[in-house]
């Protein structure tokens, strides 16, 4: 195990390469089943793995089936997260990323009172997130005042790169109808495409797991995530050749990004 350095609470886990290369490369048939099926019941909290509602009335329904939230994790449902726990390990796999910042948050904290900030940091979550889920994006985490997910094609299918795009481009909008304290919530954001190493992450004294991402191209990825302006979504000259897409050379700018050795060519993406 290696600990993952800023944190200094988890480790990343090692081993069980072919089954997570079949899950997250290649899509795993059981889980790939569960997905479709609990993604016809209703529910705004669902797993962040086979996306079973974990809250309202298809919560009610998945616990007739003995599902509920981890008592460990309730990011995840309770067979997900034994799943985690029974096969730690990770490979290493074609994705495309999204990172959401929260823009000028020092200013933000010290203009309010701990308690409303925290409200503000959950309301971005809550609006961020069902339009990744929309498009088959897998969270990974919540780091302090950003948003990280991930379209592996094993999870999000051949098109994933495409489904990233789509997620991203509903972003702006939703935002712009999210008030808080009757201000929009100011984020910025960033798409790339490229390979992580996608495994599971435990806390050092074993007691949750959670899945991270780690790879050159994440952090890629988050210092593009730096550059966008509030509101903008920026998109990798390469997310965008995965994606099928094109714009017009005028609008592709070079991004000096902190620790990037060459410069990376994104564009702001256009809106739905």
């Amino acid at each position: 195990m290696n600990m993952i350095p800023g944190t200094g609470e988890f480790t990343r886990e090692d081993g069980n390469e072919e089954l997570w290369y079949q899950v997250f490369q290649l899509g795993h048939p059981v889980l790939t089943g569960k997905q479709r099926r609990y993604s016809l019941l209703p529910g705004r909290g669902r797993c962040k793995m086979c996306r079973a509602p974990l809250t309202g009335l298809g919560g009610w329904i998945a616990r007739r089936t003995g599902l509920a939230p981890s008592s460990r994790n309730p990011f995840y449902c309770n067979a997900c997260d034994g799943f985690l726990k029974a096969f730690p390990g990770g490979a290493e796999v074609d994705l495309s990323m999204l990172f959401c910042d929260l823009r000028n948050s020092v200013t933000l904290s010290s203009s309010m009172a701990p308690k409303q900030f925290k409200e503000l940091i959950t309301l971005m979550r809550e609006t961020i997130v069902p339009v990744l889920w929309r498009s088959e994006g897998f969270v990974l985490q919540f780091q302090g005042d950003a948003v990280i997910a991930v379209w592996p094609p094993g999870f999000s299918g051949p098109d994933y790169a495409s489904k990233a795009v789509e997620g991203g481009t509903r972003l702006p909008e939703v935002l712009s109808r999210t008030r808080f304290a009757g201000q929009e919530i100011p984020v910025g954001m960033a798409l790339h495409t490229g390979r992580a190493y996608l495994c599971t992450v435990a806390s050092v004294n074993g007691d949750m797991q959670e899945v991270s991402a780690f790879g050159f191209d994440v952090n890629v990825a988050a210092r593009l995530a730096a550059a966008a302006n509030a509101g903008e979504v920026l998109i990798s000259e390469r997310a965008l050749e995965a994606a099928g897409q094109s714009v017009e050379p005028a609008e592709l700018r070079s991004y000096d990004l902190k620790g990037i050795g060459d410069r990376v060519r994104a564009a702001p993406l256009r809106q739905a």
